[in-house]
């Protein structure tokens, strides 16, 4: 079989871009193969052929590889994704069966909107990752970091976490009740005054200066609003993503207490080197955090909030921490969204210092 694809490999290259060959490798093949390594015969199925065959018995076996083939670069991952080592008919792995189960809805999709032809195929959702890419794309700036898979040696889930609460100051980031932060937001061109208050674990309102007079906007811990010269309107969407966020006053407890979490892998982040945690947020959004390596402080924020046609994703990038009463807190915060990106600088922090709770709440009066 090896000398096989390596054949495979050398002919697709005359025809595919080097580089996406280079990055995809072989993919969540949604069949076992069997062992044989030379050339199936013409008038054989892939059923009749190969090892554990599922939903493509019926093709010829001279189309499997292939096929595989294609799924590879669709996807870009390698052969053991789906399959056990040197026992590529066993079931034993998650993505075997999932994908078995795509190749069936592809297939069904083909079949019923475009007379089987192969319309919609793997690479129309995957495009080179071996996760569906249905989000709009983010501004060109919001870079997309290249994910890996965890080394021998990694960290634990637990461990990540601990370097984290640890490198923002440990108990002395539990002592911080609430926290009142001048700075200013630089979006379209535009810079803003916000000044925000913060009471733990995740309330806030701000006061923000604008060319049309002054607004404020907060959030109570479970919505958000904003209020101005025309009236007051709840905020939902992105902007509330974006707000909760913010009102992280510990954003280690505030991870810490996301459910489900796992330890996703690794990636690169500029130039540093970080562990990502794949989580839940008690709103439903679903989060990618960003953890440095070598500081354990969170430098990215990667989350999916669902609407009615889909999920959107909001970006969040955290830099030039600096050490506050012993908590690191990150001086920069550039948010990036499916529309545009905004910066949010901070120019001065006090914390445990008195805070007016009335400000949390929404005005009475709804637009």
């Amino acid at each position: 079989m090896q000398r096989v694809l390596q054949k495979l490999n050398a002919a697709i290259r005359q025809i595919v871009n080097p580089t996406l060959i280079a990055s995809s490798a072989v993919l969540a093949l949604a069949v076992g193969l069997g062992a044989q390594s030379e050339q199936p015969p013409k008038d054989k199925t892939a059923g009749q052929y190969y090892k554990n065959i599922k939903v493509l018995n019926d093709i010829p076996a001279s189309d499997l590889l292939p096929g595989m083939r294609y799924i590879t670069t669709a996807l870009g991952v390698k052969c053991d994704y789906c399959h056990v080592k040197d026992n590529f008919p066993s079931d034993d792995k998650r993505p075997k069966q999932t994908a078995r189960e795509m190749i069936t809805m592809l297939n069904a999709i083909n079949a019923n909107n475009f007379s089987g032809r192969p319309e919609v195929s793997c690479y129309t959702c995957h495009q080179g990752h071996h996760e569906p890419m249905g989000l709009p794309a983010l501004p060109a700036e919001a870079t997309q970091p290249e994910f890996s898979r965890l080394a021998a040696g990694a960290p634990t889930l637990t461990a990540v976490l601990d370097k984290f609460a640890q490198a923002i100051g440990g108990d002395a980031a539990n002592k911080i009740q609430t926290r009142e932060i001048q700075g200013q937001e630089t979006a379209n061109g535009n810079t803003l005054t916000i000044n925000r208050h913060l009471k733990g674990p995740d309330q806030m309102y701000a006061e923000i200066t604008t060319p049309r007079g002054p607004m404020t906007a907060g959030f109570d811990g479970s919505r958000g609003w904003i209020a101005g010269p025309h009236g007051v309107a709840p905020i939902n969407g992105e902007q509330e993503i974006i707000w909760s966020r913010d009102a992280q006053i510990n954003p280690s407890a505030a991870i810490a207490n996301y459910k489900p979490k796992r330890l996703f892998g690794t990636a690169k982040v500029g130039d540093a080197d970080a562990y990502v945690v794949f989580a839940t947020a008690p709103d439903g959004a679903t989060e990618l955090d960003f953890f440095d390596q070598q500081s354990g402080l969170l430098i990215r924020r990667m989350i999916r909030y669902r609407t009615i046609f889909g999920a959107l994703p909001v970006e969040a990038d955290y830099s030039d921490y600096r050490d506050v009463n012993g908590v690191k807190i990150p001086y920069k915060t550039t948010w990036f969204t499916a529309g545009e990106s905004s910066t949010y600088t901070i120019k001065d922090v006090k914390d445990n210092v008195p805070v007016d709770d009335s400000k949390f709440e929404p005005p009475a009066k709804q637009q």
